[in-house]
């Protein structure tokens, strides 16, 4: 079956719908606003349907655009997927494993794992994907990731675990505060402090399970951060405190600008595990980076 519209048309309507307006979404384009309109009115004649309607603010897509958009996401974000496989194929890379990595995890040891990964495996790609962080094993059951990093107190149910290394929870406060020179701090000396988390939804195996429920406690003040370097730069600023794995915050402590205390007198620890599919092959690309990260991170 011959399609009506090309990858030209889908890529209208994905900037038309980002932008809101004929002109932003121009200038995303690199086209004129006329030709942009040329080319919808071009789409709509084709399929025999409007695409957009105009309201007070913003270009909103109708029915039939909302479906034509979703595919035209699906559609070019296949084609990128394809054009950067063969790219990849061309210079040698027949394998590619996409890795995902839990938000509390950082990636100061990345880069020595792939330069060792690549001089071994030379034909297989590595690629990080960012956008997992908040649940990686999902993305892992849905077949978006082939392999990754996470951090509990036991290893996730229904996939297969490797016990990478033992971690201690930590809590991170500016190097003035006044928990910085403390041997270590209660749940109710943290709970009693703002405090800057990922996200609002309490974690397996984390400081919510292992720290603030066994007390009774919880913060009366959360701030959500996303991501280690905003958690980070909120805690340095001096606008509260959080809860980070050692491993995590080993390199951002090198900058003096951080303290991280004991949590509890008995301390505070979970593991890492790196995660894969249940019967993944044995010599799947995904099971070779994993030893590689073993051999070079693990413990013995």
């Amino acid at each position: 079956m011959t399609t009506r519209l090309s990858t030209r048309q889908m890529q209208m309507m994905v900037a038309i719908a980002d932008a809101g307006s004929m002109s932003d979404a121009a200038v995303q384009l690199g086209l004129t606003q006329s030709a942009l309109s040329h080319r919808l009115k071009e789409a709509e004649r084709l399929l025999g349907a409007a695409l957009f309607t105009r309201g007070q603010r913003r270009l909103n897509p109708t029915q039939a655009g909302r479906r034509l958009l979703h595919a035209a996401r699906g559609v070019l974000a296949e084609l990128e997927r394809t054009e950067q496989d063969i790219q990849r194929l061309a210079v040698g890379i027949e394998e590619v494993v996409r890795l995902g990595v839990e938000a509390c995890g950082g990636y100061h040891w990345l880069p020595g794992c792939l330069a060792t990964f690549a001089a071994s495996h030379p034909s297989i790609g590595v690629e990080v994907v960012p956008d997992v962080s908040l649940d990686p094993c999902r993305a892992l059951r849905q077949g978006h990731v082939d392999l990754v990093l996470v951090a509990g107190s036991h290893p996730p149910t229904g996939f297969e675990a490797v016990s990478l290394r033992r971690d201690e929870l930590r809590l991170v406060v500016p190097r003035g505060h006044a928990l910085a020179q403390r041997d270590w701090a209660s749940a109710e000396e943290v709970a009693a402090e703002p405090y800057v988390a990922y996200h609002t939804t309490p974690e397996k195996g984390r400081e919510y399970e292992q720290l603030f429920s066994p007390a009774g406690v919880l913060p009366a003040r959360v701030i959500s951060a996303g991501v280690t370097d905003a958690v980070l730069a909120l805690v340095r600023g001096g606008l509260g405190v959080s809860i980070l794995p050692a491993w995590t915050l080993a390199p951002h402590l090198a900058q003096g600008e951080l303290a991280s205390v004991a949590l509890t007198e008995r301390g505070l620890y979970l593991n890492w595990y790196l995660v894969m599919r249940q019967g993944e092959a044995e010599a799947s690309a995904a099971r070779r980076l994993a030893r590689t990260l073993d051999d070079l991170h693990g413990e013995s």
